[in-house]
């Protein structure tokens, strides 16, 4: 099974050891890393995309790379109160957003008592991009050449790669 996923270019994301242990979350990740590499879905036709909006059905994938895209719907598949993402590098940058998604993770790491709730000014989203970014640290992310002011600026890469290891860690 994984020769044949390697064959079609499907990123090395488990072993053999891993899959035969059964963790649902780790082989859903896979299983959806093989769907998106080669999801064997056509393109809509004309005829199809005009039926769609006149039926008024809205495609919530429209706008983003895949990437921000596949970490968008995960925090908000993630059910958290308050938390609804339409643009990743947008909403993550006052740093409450990061803070939630980590708190959902793990609910020891977060510095609340630092928190700003109403961060309606630059220095108060960067005090909160600050304890995201040491909640990150607790979790133990890799955060070589990333600062908190890369999340403030929304630093599209750098907000990528902290999210990546997010969902990573909650799905491992």
């Amino acid at each position: 099974m994984l020769n044949n996923s390697k064959a079609i270019n499907v990123p090395d994301l488990v072993s053999a050891d891993d899959w035969n242990k059964g963790n649902a979350r780790v082989n859903t990740v896979y299983v959806a890393e093989i769907f998106n590499t080669r999801h064997g879905l056509e393109e809509l036709t004309q005829q199809e995309q005009d039926e769609f909006e006149k039926a008024g059905i809205i495609d919530d994938d429209i706008e983003g790379t895949r990437e921000e895209r596949q970490f968008r719907l995960w925090i908000n598949s993630l059910e958290i109160e308050g938390v609804y993402i339409n643009n990743l590098f947008e909403d993550v940058r006052d740093g409450q957003v990061l803070l939630k998604v980590i708190h959902k993770i793990n609910d020891k790491v977060v510095e609340w008592n630092r928190v700003e709730k109403n961060p309606n000014n630059n220095f108060k989203k960067g005090i909160n991009c600050a304890v995201a970014f040491d909640a990150c640290k607790a979790l133990k992310i890799k955060l070589i050449g990333i600062g908190a002011q890369d999340i403030q600026n929304g630093h599209k890469k750098l907000v990528l790669a902290i999210v990546w290891q997010l969902m990573r860690i909650h799905y491992l």
